[in-house]
């Protein structure tokens, strides 16, 4: 990817974000977010990177991850979990726990994984 490319990208990730809009507009239900991550990479050098966001209702709601696999050539989008921040407050569910896997091809490794723990908090009414 080239500079002018990635640039690009990034540009379209703001954009994506703001268009979100707020959690306390989307969700006005919602107080706050809590999402564990365990990111895992299989293949020469594996790594793990433990990650806690915390989104508040002040927060956008975009709840999008970058893939830490920087040489990956298939996998453009990361991890969404937007779907599932979704159906959780649907069904009005506290906390959900689950996967997410790419199995985009890079140098260095053959896929990259996420565990996740996702925590919802709710306004009292």
């Amino acid at each position: 990817m080239t500079y002018r490319e990635k640039c690009d990208a990034r540009i379209e990730r703001m954009q994506k974000k703001h268009d979100a809009g707020l959690i306390s507009k989307r969700f006005p239900e919602v107080s706050s977010i809590v999402v564990d991550m365990e990111h895992h990479r299989k293949g020469i050098s594996p790594i793990l990177l433990l990650r806690t966001l915390i989104f508040s209702s002040g927060s956008h709601a975009y709840f999008h991850v970058e893939c830490l696999n920087s040489d990956c050539k298939d996998c453009t989008e990361g991890f969404d979990l937007d779907q599932v921040v979704a159906a959780m407050i649907r069904g009005h569910a506290s906390s959900r726990e689950g996967q997410l896997d790419c199995e985009g091809n890079g140098l260095t490794s053959s896929y990259v994984n996420i565990s996740y723990k996702v925590t919802i908090q709710y306004t009292e009414n």
